[in-house]
């Protein structure tokens, strides 16, 4: 989702608190999408989440859909139709980002190509795609690898959350729109949350907080807030996201 979408973790966590990134062809998750309007939640659309093994630029790689959109009778409140689409090599390292956006009134389309410098710096080359036509292009380099909204939940599920302590704050770079930022997650510890269907879930919480925008003075705001299963496949078991008009939630099905 643009402004959200547009989950997570980072290389300043200890190598030993890292697993073999959690890809697996064919895995698709179902979520059903809440809005909360002027208090009251609402059921608003339907949510997915899958990956499949591709072949990108002659190397494995596995392309993973993140795909959002508000029901025709949510649509007056909301209008939401979002994909997000993250190439990553098998160990989880972006190559590819394509985010394509409707939310409101506006229409988004945007691009990151990932590379590495020749000194072993990490590269994103951004486009952002306008409806006049216009086009945007920047590019950025940082130290540690960068991350789109949909490559960093691969790395936040292969982490070995025993191995993280509750508030403890992790910072990455990661694709935002026409630029890269720092964001910051702060891991919550176990939770219990409401699944789907109504029973208790034990999940494992993180919030995600950046800079604002529209205020380089104002403190960091949520971005989102992850739960992840406390399980070994740490499946996004539920997303609470801030957008202007409001917050969302996509609650995932069967659970």
């Amino acid at each position: 989702m643009k402004k959200i979408l547009p989950i997570l973790l980072l290389l300043l966590v200890p190598l030993t608190a890292v697993r073999a990134a959690q890809l697996q062809d064919g895995e698709q998750f179902n979520y059903t999408l809440y809005f909360n309007w002027k208090f009251v939640w609402i059921k608003a659309g339907t949510a997915s989440l899958t990956t499949r093994a591709v072949t990108y630029q002659w190397q494995s790689a596995y392309e993973t859909t993140l795909y959002a959109a508000s029901s025709k009778s949510a649509d007056a409140l909301y209008h939401l139709s979002d994909t997000l689409q993250a190439t990553v090599s098998p160990d989880g390292m972006p190559l590819y980002f394509v985010k394509h956006c409707e939310e409101g009134s506006d229409v988004v389309y945007e691009r990151a190509w990932y590379s590495r410098t020749p000194d072993g710096r990490y590269r994103a080359d951004l486009r952002k795609d306008y409806p006049d036509g216009r086009v945007r292009t920047s590019h950025h380099e940082d130290s540690k690898p960068i991350y789109d909204m949909v490559s960093i939940i691969h790395y936040a599920r292969s982490l070995s959350f025993d191995r993280l302590t509750v508030g403890q704050r992790l910072t990455f770079p990661i694709v935002d729109s026409k630029r890269v930022i720092n964001q910051t997650l702060i891991y919550w510890g176990r939770q219990q949350i409401k699944s789907q269907s109504g029973s208790m879930v034990t999940a494992h919480a993180f919030s995600l907080s950046g800079p604002d925008p529209r205020d380089a003075n104002a403190p960091e705001k949520e971005i989102l807030r992850l739960y992840l299963t406390d399980d070994a496949r740490h499946i996004p078991a539920q997303i609470d996201i801030n957008f202007r008009f409001g917050s969302a939630k996509a609650k995932l099905n069967g659970l």
